[in-house]
Order: C-alpha cells, then structure tokens, then sequence
C-alpha cells in the first residue's frame, strides 16, 4: 500500500446541534466532502466555491460551434466547393459565442 500524503489522522466530536450547523455551512459552501471542509476552513479559515456554471455553458455553446464546423467541413469534403454563406454563418456564430463567454467571464469574475 503506497504511503499517503496525509498520514496524520485526528477524532472531531460534535453534539446533533452542532453537525446540524457544520452540515448548513458545508452546504453555504457547496461542499459535500467534510475531510475537505474541515481541513480548508482549519488551514485558511475559510471554504472558497466557484460555480463553474458558467464555463459549463461556454464550453455547451463552444462544442455546439465545433459542430457547425465539422458538418460544413463534411460538405467541402463532399462537394469540393466553400460556400461564402457558410463561412459567414461560422463568423456570426463565433463572434455571437465570443462575446456571450466574454460577459459571462466578467459577470464570474466580479463575483469572485
């Protein structure tokens, strides 16, 4: 068995009252993993959550563009012809999908 980082192991008690309370600030906090918890707020503290909602969506509407992508790629592919109409469609859905990721990046980062 590979020796662990974290070889130091420690007993913590606490009253139904008091787990009631550690559970409704784990779940404040988006943390389900109270080992995690425990050592983050002992170390620094604190319990920092990011939502990564918002990259979840980009990347949605970045894989939706990959997309369009490769079904106009298969249609050269096929027809041995660039149609300018598909290539502006692209430009339109990128530029669209850039600035829709660029506000939500803002609105993420004020937040932090």
């Amino acid at each position: 068995m590979a020796q662990r980082l974290r070889s130091i192991r420690l007993l913590v008690s606490f009253t139904p009252a008091e787990w009631e309370e550690v559970q409704t600030k784990m779940a404040t906090a988006g943390v389900t993993n109270f080992t995690l918890f425990a050592r983050e707020m002992l170390l620094n503290g604190e319990v920092r959550y990011y939502d990564f909602a918002v990259l979840k969506n980009i990347s949605r509407d970045l894989a939706r563009l990959a997309g369009s992508i490769n079904q106009i790629a298969k249609r050269c592919n096929e027809t041995h012809n660039l149609y300018a109409s598909d290539v502006e469609l692209l430009r339109q859905e990128y530029m669209q999908v850039k600035s829709i990721a660029q506000e939500r990046l803002c609105k993420m980062l004020r937040k932090l």
